[in-house]
């Protein structure tokens, strides 16, 4: 197709072709003039003027309407091949990937002037080069570039499709096509609030923060618990000597043993979640949430499942322990998106079919949805079982933060978080008629407030294996 430049040239050529004519037409109209004049009218636009816009023009209009088709043999697009290696095509949130074009000529002829362009998706920062290249390609060379990209949000991406533009050397044609090649990039959520975590434990921390220790009972273990009468149904290899020998009794040295738990979390994917600001909603900090909550219980050797719900339950993963189960919520809570009315009786339903065993149950959810489903589903819960935990992004906390409001919109938002959190007083009354805790979280308590509430309950022997 022809190019700006060319469109330019060839408008301008037929702009001067007119004109040239225009002087050439209006040349009778003096002759006219000077015939009823009865005298010679002198024609005022010289014939070498009148030429030199006919020849220029003609010559435009020649230059960039019959080159055309020999650029059109010259230049085949479907001889560039363009393949795109990546670094990596799965990571977290927060890393960067290398980009890596390699362009081939496999045409005949050289090709004075080409572009590429590499297309990646506008959530990812573009932090070092750039993404297209303007070279000169002979035929049969080989030419490469390359980007850095950084990936802030989660999900599932593509990186492509990649343009190529072809110019003729002054720049009258171009010819573009899209190659449909596309890369998919796993990202998983943030690994840098572990990585936090990570240090506080390696600086002996946790326990000043969290209160982090261990579920002890009595049973098999290293750690001595306590002596008490031999039974006739103990075991002879757990008797005391030593004590027999003072006491002329038989007694049970008894040990402690540490216990794990069992932890089930019930993440709301529903629209409603979608809320908040960009790269900081109310689901992105739940995914945060969950994400650590799931490190924490698999280095304790707990058993953590996960199930995501909107209108249906949309994936479930049965409570397990070990870094490869961990592996697998991440690459689930990857592929999470916001969509769908919330509903949470069939999801607890579902729930209860799935799990045999009960144990503690954190409902990660905003409880936008209908009163009556929200009450109906903890209802069932509680009655299956369960210890239910409802831990809540509370919508007004997620959107009134925003620096650049003014100081009327920040009231209305104040205003308006007022009336919510009145609404969210008597739910919170009503759910906990049926034994659970509410609990109403913003952006700056929000992680803490998981993992206290999974602490706690681990301290209180809950949902033990």
């Amino acid at each position: 197709m022809i190019s700006k430049r060319g469109s330019f040239i060839l408008f301008g050529g037929m702009f001067m072709i007119s004109v040239g004519l225009a002087f050439e037409g209006i040349s009778p109209i003096f002759d006219i003039l000077a015939f009823f004049a009865l005298e010679e009218v002198t024609y005022p636009i010289p014939n070498a003027i009148t030429t030199y816009f006919l020849l220029v023009g003609i010559l435009m209009v020649i230059g960039t309407t019959f080159g055309y088709p020999i650029f059109r043999i010259q230049a085949n697009s479907e001889g560039i091949q363009v393949h795109r290696i990546l670094e990596k095509r799965k990571c977290f949130a927060g890393d960067y990937i290398h980009v890596k074009i390699m362009v081939k000529n496999g045409s005949p002829n050289a090709i004075d002037h080409l572009e590429i362009y590499d297309a990646y998706p506008e959530t990812m920062d573009l932090v070092l080069g750039e993404n297209y290249l303007y070279t000169r390609l002979n035929a049969g060379a080989k030419v490469d570039f390359s980007y850095i990209v950084r990936t802030p949000v989660r999900g599932l991406y593509k990186i492509g499709p990649t343009k190529v533009i072809i110019h003729d050397r002054l720049g009258f044609y171009e010819e573009a096509v899209v190659k449909q090649d596309y890369d998919e990039i796993l990202v998983y959520p943030s690994y840098e609030d572990i990585a936090k975590l990570k240090t506080l434990g390696a600086k002996r921390q946790l326990g000043k923060i969290f209160g982090i220790h261990k579920t002890k009972l009595k049973g098999t273990g290293m750690d001595f618990w306590g002596i008490r009468d031999y039974y006739p149904e103990d075991a002879f290899r757990h008797i005391d000597w030593k004590a027999f020998s003072r006491t002329n009794k038989l007694q049970i040295r008894e040990f402690e043993t540490e216990k794990n738990v069992r932890v089930m979390v019930l993440l709301d994917t529903s629209r409603s979640m979608e809320q908040g600001l960009i790269r900081n909603t109310k689901l992105e900090f739940s995914i945060r949430a969950v994400v650590l909550l799931a490190h924490m219980a698999s280095e304790r050797k707990d058993l953590v499942g996960i199930a995501t719900y909107s209108s249906r339950v949309n994936t479930f993963l049965a409570p397990k322990q070990g870094s490869s189960h961990l592996n697998r919520i991440l690459e689930n809570l990857a592929y999470v998106t916001p969509k769908g009315p919330s509903n949470l009786i069939n999801a607890v339903q579902n729930l209860i079919m799935r799990t045999r065993s009960r144990g503690l149950l954190i409902i990660i959810s905003d409880l936008e949805g209908s009163v009556k489903d929200i009450l109906g589903g903890i209802r069932k819960a509680s009655a299956a079982g369960f210890d239910v935990i409802i831990i809540s992004p509370f919508g007004p906390f997620f959107e009134i933060q925003n620096t650049l409001l003014g100081p009327t919109e920040r009231a209305l938002g104040e205003a308006i978080a007022e009336e919510y959190y009145e609404i969210r007083r008597r739910l919170s009354k009503d759910i906990k008629r049926y034994r659970a805790g509410v609990i109403s979280v913003g952006p700056d308590d929000f992680l803490v407030s998981v993992i206290n509430e999974y602490i706690e309950a681990k301290r209180r022997g809950i949902g033990l294996v």
